[in-house]
């Protein structure tokens, strides 16, 4: 039991250590033109901006007129020397109202779409989407289902194979830990529901990733996306468990790969440290395993228990067992609170009321009861020798069953991240400076700056200057308007996630210059409203 509480304890550092800025999914900022604007004469191209970087080949844009009809484009691309901008030539378009309609893949692997109107002449007074982009649309909602299944599989069979040769260790009894029949078709089913999850995960990117690696055999689409990369993964670990005759510990370190291969396919590479992610995740997938694992193991053992006739000693093992799933729960609780705490804020969390947020809360009401339906199980078993109500532990293997659901739902959808604000103190001999910007995202945001000196020092001109090395965007000085007395502003541009450089350069009324710089991380995706 001390070791368990050491282990929650070095959990719990994790928690509270410090929540990190969080990446989502691909956001779009801006186009041109703009949502609803009304232009007096047909644009020469659609131009959109997004807080990341998109991959070659993996985005597209439709148009549509005001009746439905699908207008033809020239094929998108990205334009030079901005990843994060997308751009597309339009035909002479005549008066009316259009829609555009787009689709991205996320550097998470996500596919992402939306739609935006503009009017050419006038706004057309029934203007249609001819396209509703919903949360989760027919092949997003089959990928769901499949990977349910799949990753339900996946956790159960990890969660009895250790289970047994935890049991056998133990000396528990048999016909608890057996697995029984059904181990071949639960690796047909898995290796199956891998391939279908590919397939299905090609045909919904944009531009039809299917038919470009079938049709045009573009196979490096396979190595842009981090879910495909772990579906590969997955395929080859189901392969190499299928080998006969290898040692029971190569069988389960191979359930170990295949469980915590799951951790990379998608949000953790959008967090940072991407390394912390991984780690929790992959530690709440092996305890979730373990917990199902071990209801499991319980009801086939009650159905055996009732088939045979024969009773089995519960008191034997119920020491072993209870500690071991008081460890599985325990650390299932309190990863998924570590996880929830580096991706998001609480307010965001509650405020918006996103999908995420609402799978979220379900999964977190699951858990919690399933931990009541184990502490009374728990007691009726050492009260009374034995586990006294299948029909209690069949509730919590169910609620178990729905958590999964949830956390592959939330898997598809965006989270929402927090809004924080930045601050910097420049202390020089010519002034002292503070920077502020009380909204740090993606998009345009307002930079203020105040210097703290007498009136008749205070500067002629303050420019900004910022840049993204890693991405080689360097943008013109912006010229910082005065606002009062010391007071400058300057609308600052971050039209993409992560670290960004600001150079302030002041040229002061007695002839001296000053220049301030620092860095700030700027998350992206998700819902920042």
């Amino acid at each position: 039991m001390r070791r368990i509480i050491l282990c929650w304890m070095s959990l719990l550092l994790l928690i509270f250590a410090g929540s990190s800025p969080v990446l989502a999914h691909a956001n779009l900022l801006a186009t041109t033109p703009s949502d609803g604007q009304i232009v007096q004469k047909s644009p020469g191209e659609i131009t959109l901006s997004f807080s990341e970087p998109l991959e070659e080949g993996l985005f597209d844009l439709k148009l549509y007129d005001g009746s439905g009809r699908r207008i033809g484009l020239a094929e998108p691309e990205l334009a030079a020397g901005d990843a994060a901008r997308m751009r597309a030539k339009l035909p002479a378009l005549p008066d009316g109202t259009y829609t555009v309609v787009w689709s991205v893949v996320s550097e998470d692997g996500h596919p992402v779409s939306g739609s935006f109107s503009f009017s050419v002449g006038q706004s057309v007074s029934g203007g249609t989407s001819p396209v509703s982009v919903e949360a989760f649309p027919f092949p997003d909602l089959a990928l769901a289902a499949i990977r349910y299944v799949v990753e339900g599989i996946l956790l159960m069979g990890a969660g009895l194979r250790w289970l047994a040769w935890f049991g056998q260790r133990r000396g528990w009894p048999e016909d608890v830990y057996a697995i029984g029949r059904g181990r071949r078709a639960g690796w047909f089913v898995l290796f199956a529901g891998l391939i279908a999850e590919g397939l299905l995960y090609l045909a919904g990117l944009p531009g039809n990733g299917l038919a470009s690696l079938v049709g045009k055999g573009e196979w490096a689409i396979l190595g842009q996306s981090p879910f495909l990369q772990m579906v590969g993964v997955q395929l080859a670990l189901m392969l190499l468990l299928a080998l006969p005759g290898m040692a029971e510990g190569w069988y389960l370190a191979m359930w170990a790969l295949s469980v915590g291969a799951l951790a990379f396919g998608g949000h953790a590479w959008g967090i940072h440290p991407v390394w912390l992610a991984a780690a929790l995740r992959i530690l709440h997938l092996y305890s979730l395993s373990l917990w199902l694992g071990a209801l499991t193991c319980l009801l086939l053992a009650l159905r055996r228990e009732r088939k045979s006739g024969a009773a089995i000693d519960w008191m034997t093992f119920r020491r072993s067992f209870v500690r071991l799933a008081f460890l599985a729960s325990g650390t299932a609780l309190l990863s998924g609170i570590a996880m929830t705490f580096q991706q998001t804020d609480w307010v965001p969390l509650w405020s918006n009321g996103q999908a995420w947020s609402i799978w979220l809360g379900l999964k977190v009401l699951l858990i919690y009861a399933m931990l009541l339906l184990a502490i009374t199980q728990t007691l009726r078993w050492r009260q009374h020798g034995r586990l006294m109500s299948p029909t209690l532990l069949r509730w919590e293997w169910g609620a178990g069953a729905a958590a999964v659901l949830a956390g592959v739902l939330m898997s598809q959808s965006a989270y929402p991240l927090p809004v924080t604000s930045y601050s910097k103190t420049f202390l020089t001999r010519e002034a002292h400076v503070e920077v502020h910007i009380p909204r740090v995202a993606p998009g345009t945001q307002i930079m203020t700056i105040d210097f703290h000196v007498a009136p008749q020092n205070e500067p002629q001109q303050v420019l900004v200057q910022m840049s993204k090395p890693d991405a080689a965007v360097k943008r013109e000085p912006i010229p910082a308007e005065r606002t009062g007395t010391g007071h400058y502003e300057a609308h600052v541009p971050f039209s993409m996630y992560g670290t960004w450089s600001y150079r302030i350069d002041a040229a002061f009324k007695n002839g001296t210059h000053a220049a301030f710089s620092d860095t700030l991380f700027i998350p992206g995706g998700g819902d920042t409203r």
